[in-house]
């Protein structure tokens, strides 16, 4: 199911970097080392989100419909992705999905491999990919869906798609839920808001880096990362959310964003529209824990996604 899950990467990787099914912490599983979720129904809906989700749609939505045949708009509510160290990818698509585009589905994955139908609990399921799961690679989102993935549409109104058959069965058995957990030493930070748009975190120990730039560095001395995208009273609210190795390193980074800050508030050739947006974003550093804050206006939004 290679274009199929392209597309769906490539949807999420086209969000403008995401009160409904937000993510908590208790709905991730404990080995969990990146996930992003997307409520596209609230971007449709809500004041600001539905500039954001003009946009998307222009630049996403229609390409779908056009190569695939599939109505995002009408079929697709959100979207979660997460992978954990033990059981790999899984990805959830949620939305009022007809029978038509889950055989539209299949019929790509036929053309592209082998797809092997499967029983579990009187339930239907497909292994698709002509070689056995891999382990996880967490380092390279999606990666181990790519040799074999595990898909179903038993559950009512959920695509759920595996890259470990085991898991697959066990979100069936829950109805397409995860059993997380939130009590265990260094769960994941998870932000949201009554109108969450885009939700995202990782663990940046799982993330690969070759480059030595300063970005690099503050790689190296981070432990989790976590952004927020959301609805504030008509205007797009990010917040973003780091954990660093040490107290002194989450003071330094926060000095460094700072001073860039700083440097650029009075830059007149930046436009009054991104003045306001750098004086409008908020720095706190408490112990290890760096928090930035801003609010933007959905149309500078828009007009930086289209330029």
């Amino acid at each position: 199911m290679t274009t199929i899950r392209n597309a769906l990467m490539g949807m999420l990787a086209a969000l403008p970097l995401a009160a409904g099914a937000d993510i908590t912490v208790g709905g991730l599983p404990n080995e969990t080392v990146w996930y992003v979720h997307a409520d596209l129904d609230v971007m449709r809906k809500s004041e600001s989100g539905s500039q954001l989700y003009k946009w998307f749609e222009s630049e996403v939505v229609i390409e779908v419909n056009d190569e695939l045949g599939i109505d995002l708009n009408s079929e697709v509510n959100s979207i979660t992705a997460f992978s954990d160290a033990v059981n790999g990818t899984v990805m959830i698509i949620e939305g009022p999905i007809t029978r038509a585009t889950q055989q539209k589905m299949l019929d790509i994955a036929h053309k592209e491999s082998t797809v092997d139908t499967r029983k579990y609990k009187g339930m239907e399921y497909y292994f698709i990919g002509d070689r056995p799961e891999s382990k996880s690679r967490n380092s390279d989102p999606f990666d181990d869906l790519e040799d074999a993935s595990y898909s179903s549409f038993a559950v009512n109104g959920k695509a759920i798609i595996t890259a470990n058959e085991e898991q697959l069965k066990a979100l069936l058995d829950n109805r397409g839920k995860i059993a997380g957990s939130s009590s265990h030493d260094g769960a994941m930070f998870v932000i949201s808001a009554d109108k969450s748009f885009v939700q995202a975190g990782l663990r940046a120990d799982a993330m690969t880096d070759n480059d030595d730039g300063w970005e690099s560095n503050i790689l190296r001395n981070t432990k989790q990362a976590a952004l927020l995208i959301s609805d504030k009273a008509g205007m797009i609210a990010i917040e973003a959310k780091l954990e660093s190795t040490d107290p002194k390193m989450a003071q330094a980074i926060g000095g460094i964003i700072n001073g860039l800050l700083a440097l650029q508030a009075f830059n007149s050739e930046l436009g009054p529209e991104i003045q306001g947006l750098i004086r409008n974003t908020k720095i706190d550093v408490k112990d290890a824990i760096l928090s930035i804050n801003t609010t933007i206006d959905p149309d500078v939004v828009v007009s930086v996604l289209k330029n």
